[in-house]
């Protein structure tokens, strides 16, 4: 079972106020909700990945940034998200409200240890650094103790009561918690990803045999996912024809008409190309 990007993005998308729980245990589940704003950043941010928390101390922002890869200019990523989600609130008119930044980490190998960025010019100072959660390094038990369903997925990955414990013992305990949930679907989803992250840390031939190949693909998540690759797919597949047909001197407008681009998409490509 291979290590995917796509259903990691969604894992907080699944219980949202499940995260913000875990990462301010005083938390309540009612003060959560989705940030929202007109404002699109000209390079694409994770501004669907930050939650609005009405504090009764103080409202502020969360930042989530699940990892499942390695990036070294992962500080400089999350100062740009920071920023563009104070550009949208200073655009809608709120002022630039706390936000409290999150970085979850998967597997060791993904976490270059660099989480805090340094500078000092004449009159000013930068400090910059945000939380970061090493599951590796998390216990399971409290998560299921305090019925945080949406980390569920995690258990695997999270260390148990007994450090020496095995893979089948750490699968079959993280199963049995998901297999208490009453809600089907997200049982399902919920044991796809989990299935899909432990396969980055078991070997996946006892995944499968534990989480049962026909129970991922009725998971309603990942049908999503899958829709979602091939439609990326396909739109990925339509620009390298663009970009042959450009290349090869063919019209805008012929091309707009093959691949169903817009004239815009497509002449963006041309000074790409150009360039």
């Amino acid at each position: 079972m291979p290590k995917i990007d796509i259903p990691i993005k969604k894992l907080i998308e699944l219980r949202p106020a499940d995260w913000a729980r875990y990462v301010q245990p005083g938390c309540r589940e009612e003060w959560v909700t989705k940030f929202k704003t007109n404002y699109t950043p000209k390079k694409e941010s994770r501004l669907d990945s930050v939650l609005e928390i009405t504090d009764p101390g103080g409202p502020y922002l969360l930042n989530f940034e699940p990892m499942g890869y390695r990036d070294n200019a992962l500080p400089a990523r999350m100062l740009r998200y920071r920023s563009d989600i104070w550009e949208a609130t200073l655009t809608d008119g709120r002022g630039t409200p706390p936000i409290r930044q999150v970085v979850v980490f998967f597997f060791q190998d993904d976490d270059n240890g660099l989480h805090r960025l340094r500078d000092r010019w004449d009159g000013g100072l930068l400090e910059y650094s945000y939380t970061v959660i090493r599951v590796w390094d998390e216990r399971r038990q409290p998560v299921i103790a305090r019925r945080l369903v949406g980390l569920y997925p995690l258990l695997p990955l999270m260390r148990g009561e007994d450090d020496d414990e095995t893979p089948e013992q750490a699968l079959r305990e993280s199963m049995a918690a998901v297999q208490g949930i009453e809600d089907e679907a997200l049982q399902l989803d919920l044991l796809a990803v989990m299935a899909i992250l432990a396969g980055g840390k078991f070997p996946p031939d006892l995944v499968l045999s534990m989480i049962r190949r026909e129970m991922v693909m009725e998971s309603p998540i990942f049908q999503e996912w899958v829709k979602e690759e091939r439609a990326e797919a396909e739109a990925e597949g339509k620009v390298e024809v663009a970009r042959t047909a450009l290349s090869e001197g063919l019209d805008v407008d012929v091309i707009c008409k093959i691949t169903g681009l817009s004239r815009e998409t497509v002449l963006e490509l041309k000074r790409e190309l150009e360039n």
